[in-house]
């Protein structure tokens, strides 16, 4: 079975160290300016974590003594109500954690800047209830007296932070703060992370690492900003980015090669090494979907070798159903309620069925509903042309409730 966690550079099954070196250069190299913001981009499950992953291993393992490295996932902390304390507080965290207490005075100022942000937030969040006018007027005094203070440090808050990046800088280090999941978190926390950023870490001999998927940050500034009734043709989201992200690193889609290669070097199973053509093909170009299917078809395996009586299914139907399981659930509960579907979608891609009397001839009265749903898949799914184009359904028409109920559904 595949995790979904982070694979190491040493099993890099997706070439992701195409990209990693040259960041690795990027980051190292003493002619790269700072600021420097790394914008990371891919879609869910295309491996931006798994490449901030293999960056951050490798400063570990060459460059240690040269980086702090500062770890920040938003998504932990999305009930928070901003971003700036809990991102601080991972500066603060790792610095405090060092073995060797080189950043003790480092380490105390950022503990006095985040008491003092806690303490305002605290404040925001006071509930008076049903307290005497008396201690009203002692509370808004004392908040007043605080808020002043805390006005100044959060005015000092970026001249400190600078202070801080600078002296390690004499000490021949620089941060680098990696920051993921981002778009797993609501538009507002989105922008306001962004924004802290922008504010707070624009900073001289700093780094900013940062996994996005643009579709879900263009959705942010949509909600942010809608007030103010931008035209459609004005690419809010990509001049937002552009203001704060310096070098913006796409990820490659997959090809059907890298599938298949990942496939047979993942160690799949026997179920799946026997129909790599089928996969490579037909699965979505995407890490995570990718396991899911193997991992789907290794589970499937099992329950073939333990049922003797499953040992003469077609394992190509399989490897296509679990595919459709995977990657169209909602297509997949259709034919699970109405298994002639599948019989119509591989008739439709095989060009068995041109014409509104194909439909009626082949399935009386379900031809219409039939018609209809494939219509509606056909054109969701671009894969379904390739999954069903030389399958063979039909001829198991009167087995297929034993394969979906294997598989599920």
């Amino acid at each position: 079975m595949l995790s979904d966690a982070p694979v190491s550079w040493r099993r890099d099954l997706l070439q992701f160290r195409r990209y990693v070196d040259p960041l690795m250069s990027i980051i190292t190299s003493q002619d790269t300016q700072t600021p420097f913001t790394i914008g990371v981009y891919g879609d869910w499950g295309s491996g931006k974590t798994t490449l901030l992953e293999m960056v951050d291993q490798r400063l570990a393992e060459r460059h240690a003594e040269e980086f702090v490295r500062v770890h920040f996932n938003p998504w932990v902390h999305r009930r928070e109500p901003e971003m700036l304390l809990p991102l601080l507080n991972a500066l603060h965290n790792t610095v405090s954690a060092d073995p060797k207490h080189r950043f003790t005075e480092m380490v105390k100022k950022l503990g006095v800047i985040t008491m003092n942000l806690a303490a305002d937030e605290l404040l925001k969040k006071l509930n008076l209830g049903a307290v005497s006018v008396e201690k009203i007027g002692k509370l808004a005094q004392q908040y007043a007296e605080m808020r002043g203070q805390i006005d100044s440090q959060t005015g000092r808050l970026r001249e400190a932070l600078q202070e801080q990046a600078d002296h390690l800088a004499k000490e021949n280090r620089k941060i680098v703060f990696f920051v993921d999941d981002l778009d797993r978190c609501g538009p507002d926390q989105i922008i306001d992370l962004l924004e802290s950023i922008k504010l707070f870490l624009d900073l001289r001999n700093v780094f900013v690492v940062i996994a996005l998927s643009k579709d879900v940050v263009d959705r942010g500034v949509s909600v942010r900003y809608e007030a103010f009734k931008f035209p459609a043709t004005v690419h809010i989201g990509d001049d937002y980015l552009d203001k704060m992200i310096q070098l913006p690193v796409h990820l490659y889609p997959l090809g059907p090669a890298e599938v298949g290669r990942f496939i047979r070097e993942s160690g799949p199973g026997k179920l799946a090494q026997q129909h790599v053509a089928i996969l490579e093909q037909t699965v979505t170009p995407n890490p995570r979907k990718i396991k899911r299917v193997l991992n789907l078809l290794r589970l499937t395996e099992a329950i073939i070798d333990a049922t003797p009586r499953l040992a003469d299914l077609h394992t190509d139907l399989i490897a296509r159903l679990v595919v459709l399981r995977v990657q169209s659930p909602d297509l997949y509960a259709e034919v699970a309620r109405l298994p002639t579907l599948l019989h119509a979608i591989e008739l439709v891609h095989q060009h068995k069925l041109k014409y509104p009397p194909d439909w009626h001839d082949r399935f009386g009265e379900q031809a219409d509903r039939l018609r209809e749903l494939s219509d509606v898949y056909t054109t969701k799914y671009d894969f379904l042309a390739l999954l069903f184009a030389k399958s063979a359904f039909a001829a198991s028409a009167d087995e297929l409730s034993v394969y979906l109920t294997m598989i599920g559904g």
